[in-house]
């Protein structure tokens, strides 16, 4: 699954990156990112914009927000389909976290490619309503099965979008073969750096947040 990243790029940092035109106006604060919690996402709505979003999709059924979508069902769940077709994005991030089991105890590990600042990770948004019966833009992060450098880490991870591929996945009207062919995800294979960490303060409040409410469809 993924349920948490971190992203270090600025607003202007993102613009750059994405060549969306446009002034720095917007913020966010550098960091790590969990559900529940807004964070930008790349869409195409006519062109390519930057927006903000709340991570997960409400769940009707307990009230816990879902926070990713299985690549192999995305196609066809009925929370997701719609979503999928005509209304997928990126999450920028620059590292992404995992966990491995080892012996009795989870071990942390953030993930990061070894020649890019980002990583695309592919989702899907829609429109939602908050608390307040309010409009907002809500995603989850499609996750995929893991390729081999990352396999003894976790048996998922997030699905990565190249660079030559973001206007293909961002597009609503690229054919359904091109898009699966990028969910089959060979994206930077061997590519990836991981790095065990050690911060105990770090993961003290990784662990208060990843217990809080949500979901994985992973």
């Amino acid at each position: 699954m993924c349920g948490s990243f971190l992203l270090m790029a600025l607003y202007s940092d993102l613009l750059k990156y994405y060549s969306i035109d446009g002034d720095a106006t917007g913020a966010h604060e550098p960091g790590d990112f969990f559900p529940n919690k807004r964070a930008p996402i790349i869409i195409d709505a006519g062109k390519r914009t930057l927006q903000y979003a709340k991570w997960g999709f409400p769940h009707s059924g307990n009230g816990k927000s879902v926070i990713n979508a299985r690549a192999e069902s995305v196609m066809s769940k009925p929370m997701f389909k719609n979503s999928f077709f005509y209304r997928r994005c990126v999450v920028p991030a620059s590292y992404f976290y995992e966990w491995k089991r080892e012996g009795g105890k989870k071990v942390k590990y953030k993930i990061s490619l070894r020649n890019e600042p980002l990583i695309s990770l592919g989702g899907i948004y829609k429109m939602t309503l908050d608390e307040n019966s309010r409009k907002q833009l809500a995603f989850v992060i499609i996750t995929t099965e893991a390729n081999r450098q990352l396999k003894a880490i976790h048996h998922r991870m997030p699905l990565i979008i190249r660079n030559d591929q973001l206007n293909l996945w961002l597009n609503n009207r690229t054919s359904q073969k091109l898009i699966e062919g990028i969910l089959a995800n060979d994206a930077y294979e061997d590519s990836f750096f991981s790095e065990e960490i050690t911060d105990s303060k770090r993961d003290s409040k990784d662990d208060k947040d990843d217990k809080l409410g949500q979901m994985s469809l992973f």
